[in-house]
């Protein structure tokens, strides 16, 4: 087979056709001071230069911003004072900022997406991770909130996408049996997640969805609306073999990010050429189940983009 670019073959993946090679990205959160704009579009540049994904992810470490006078939601009553963001203003515009600048200054056609938490991270971010306390204390004033929260989501996924964006990184936390129960999740959470990724489908053609966690609920979200999906197959059922049984498209994975820094870069090549064989040949990306450590030893994150040829 001919060799193909890296937007060809992702995309070749997201609709299992057969590929030149299996694609391969990974990722991980930088040290920077101010996470957003130059610092982090130098960074990811840099990053894409020297490991060479078929794909950059890029990192989107800026919280959502507040209304004037709250630094963080401390009173569940709070949550009604938040409204839809503008994807043009404040953090929202330092993100777009960065990304527009990685878009220009790449130098190749792999595809660049932008991460987006899910209504409940984001949200859980602003309380200092104390939302279903909160929930549970005033449901109705945290679904006011969270309602907000996601329209601002939906939106800015809109904004990426007019910019050239390619798509988006869905982080989606929360739907794990020991954060919250299946039925708070489908009730409340499930619309507001299904709400944002049917904005995010129709922004951008590569959009992964992240199923978040240990002891997530991979029957009612694997069919959420996504191009790809990945999970920590390493950490939490399903493996990546059961998983394929059961999702019908383009699946990601393969790799243990916790353990990922302290391997051998021999044992990063064997996981991958592991991963490869039990996902298969067509419809799979190799990655990280979540972003592997920073200080993860360069000669292992060569490996693993190494594991899958030129």
């Amino acid at each position: 087979m001919a060799q193909m670019t890296r937007r060809e073959r992702c995309l070749a993946a997201v609709h299992n056709q057969p590929v030149d090679r299996t694609p391969v990205g990974f990722w991980y959160h930088f040290k920077l001071d101010h996470p957003s704009a130059q610092p982090l579009a130098e960074a990811e540049l840099a990053f894409a230069k020297k490991y060479d994904p078929d794909f950059l992810k890029v990192m989107h470490d800026l919280w959502l911003d507040l209304p004037d006078g709250l630094t963080l939601i401390e009173d569940p009553e709070d949550w009604r004072r938040l409204r839809p963001l503008n994807p043009r203003e404040g953090n929202f515009a330092e993100q777009i900022k960065a990304l527009k600048a990685i878009k220009q200054g790449l130098g190749s056609d792999a595809p660049v997406i932008d991460t987006i938490f899910n209504p409940y991270a984001s949200a859980n971010k602003l309380c200092g991770k104390k939302l279903m306390e909160h929930f549970r204390a005033n449901p109705e004033a945290v679904k006011q909130g969270l309602r907000a929260l996601s329209i601002s989501l939906a939106d800015y996924a809109d904004a990426w996408a007019a910019e050239g964006g390619d798509g988006i990184y869905y982080a989606l936390d929360g739907a794990q049996t020991t954060t919250m129960t299946e039925a708070e999740y489908r009730e409340v959470f499930m619309p507001l997640d299904k709400m944002v990724l049917d904005r995010i489908m129709r922004a951008g053609e590569f959009n992964l969805l992240h199923i978040h966690g240990e002891n997530i609920m991979f029957d009612m979200l694997h069919d959420l609306p996504s191009s790809v999906l990945v999970w920590s197959d390493k950490l939490t059922p399903p493996s990546l073999r059961e998983g394929r049984g059961m999702h019908k498209g383009c699946i990601a994975g393969g790799i243990n990010e916790m353990t990922f820094h302290e391997k051998t870069p021999a044992q990063v090549t064997a996981e991958a050429l592991d991963a490869i064989s039990e996902a298969g040949s067509t419809g799979f990306i190799l990655t990280p189940g979540c972003a592997i450590s920073t200080d993860s030893p360069e000669e292992n994150i060569l490996a693993l983009r190494q594991s899958v040829g030129a």
